[in-house]
């Protein structure tokens, strides 16, 4: 089997729920605290940690006067163009629709370097999309958690509060890649005004109460803490027309959330943006509403303007070359999960769609298109291989200014 995260052994309380547990069960230790959140989170987390490590071996054989901070940083470059890719090209079209995506120009190249990199665009996050509008998938998350076998059929369900900062049982040999198949095969919810009762009643609930938190009261506090607009203005902001009455709002969302909209606000400037947000109808062949694709197409183009590290760059001495940029347009997400899992043959050639025998079949992991990290190999300067120590981690250019610096010395002295 691979290897999974690391151990928490440091503050191994933090972010994780070990009551009733032996003092020898950690969750995982990474980056990010939250990986622990949610069981599904941790195997993504070690889905990536695998692939990073993968890349890693593979750029130390063709590359093998690389020190080991040379190879991290390169293979961190990669992973992060290979997210990037994924995010825009199969993730980003399903949520906000095909339409939108070529209206603010997130359709990426197919071929060649970007150039719309404008260093006068703010790349950061802004408050409406990271408190509100992204936090559509909460909407759509089930109440159980179903693991499937290798054969993509389904071997049981887990509750969701079950499974929250308790990721234990991937300790377990061949449970991870039960859990791969589930996320590939499980159907989520839909985008609506309602939201599983284990994330609204029993979040984070401990052992032995009755409830735990409530992520939609969450939500709606943590946009009015961080001064989020109201969606009128919102609506506005994205260039629809301003709600004046609470029945403007029909066949916005359902008659049955305006309803409730009138008995809880005083005014319709009062309506809170997430949740008027994920309460919208989605538009045609998108997962979200109008003004929830408006914030979120907004913030990946601006990420995609502004942020001078973007992997399509074609300025600056960060760009990837031609060659290599070729093999990150090869990136698929399900080459990824096969490589990622310990056993996995067969999956659907866009993960994040329901598999279907014409629009998305099934193919074996051994067809889909892989990197040729060779374009990675290091060109370098004239020198005598014989002068070169490869031994030494500092690599090939520390390699010749030593041997530079003796000879010049040698001819001093002489």
């Amino acid at each position: 089997l691979k290897d999974l995260l690391p151990a928490k052994i440091e503050n191994p309380d933090q972010g994780c729920e070990r009551s009733g547990r032996t003092k020898n069960s950690f969750c995982f230790d990474t980056g990010d605290t939250r990986s622990n959140v949610q069981l599904q989170l941790s195997v993504l987390h070690t889905i990536w940690l695998r692939h990073h490590n993968q890349i890693a071996d593979v750029l130390g054989e063709i590359n093998p006067n690389w020190s080991d901070e040379k190879l991290f940083q390169e293979t961190r470059r990669i992973v992060a163009a290979m997210i990037q890719h994924i995010t825009y090209n199969e993730f980003l079209p399903i949520v906000i629709g095909r339409h939108t995506l070529t209206k603010y120009g997130l359709n990426l190249k197919k071929f060649g370097h970007y150039y719309g990199y404008d260093p006068k665009v703010n790349p950061g996050i802004r408050v409406e999309f990271q408190a509100a509008a992204f936090r559509f998938g909460h909407s759509i998350v089930p109440d159980t958690v179903d693991r499937y076998n290798k054969f993509h059929e389904k071997i049981d369900s887990v509750r969701l509060a079950s499974v929250l900062r308790q990721p234990f049982s991937l300790y377990h040999p061949g449970v991870l890649d039960s859990f791969i198949f589930g996320l590939v095969n499980q159907p989520a919810y839909r985008v609506d005004a309602t939201m599983a009762n284990e994330i609204t009643n029993h979040l984070f609930q401990k052992p032995g109460e009755q409830f735990g938190l409530d992520l939609a009261a969450i939500n709606i506090l943590r946009g009015r803490e961080m001064g989020v607009p109201g969606y009128n203005y919102m609506r506005e902001y994205c260039g629809m027309h301003r709600i004046k009455h609470f029945s403007d709002l029909y066949g916005l969302v359902h008659n049955e959330t305006v309803r409730r909209y009138m008995e809880l606000y005083e005014h319709v400037d009062d309506i809170d943006f997430w949740s008027a947000g994920i309460a919208e109808f989605p538009l045609m062949g998108a997962m979200v509403g109008p003004t929830f694709a408006c914030i979120i197409a907004e913030q990946f183009a601006q990420i995609r303007k502004g942020d001078r590290f973007w992997y399509e760059n074609g300025h600056g001495a960060t760009k990837f070359s031609m060659d290599q940029l070729s093999e990150i347009r090869k990136t698929k997400l399900a080459r990824i999960l096969c490589e990622a899992a310990d056993d996995m043959e067969s999956i659907q050639l866009y993960p994040l769609l329901a598999p279907h025998p014409t629009s998305n079949p099934r193919v074996n992991c051994a067809d889909l298109p892989e990197m040729d990290l060779t374009s990675w190999r290091e060109s370098y300067m004239p020198y005598d291989s014989n002068d070169v120590d490869h031994n030494d981690g500092g690599g090939v250019i520390n390699t010749i200014i030593d041997d530079y610096k003796s000879k010049s010395k040698a001819k001093a002295k002489a």
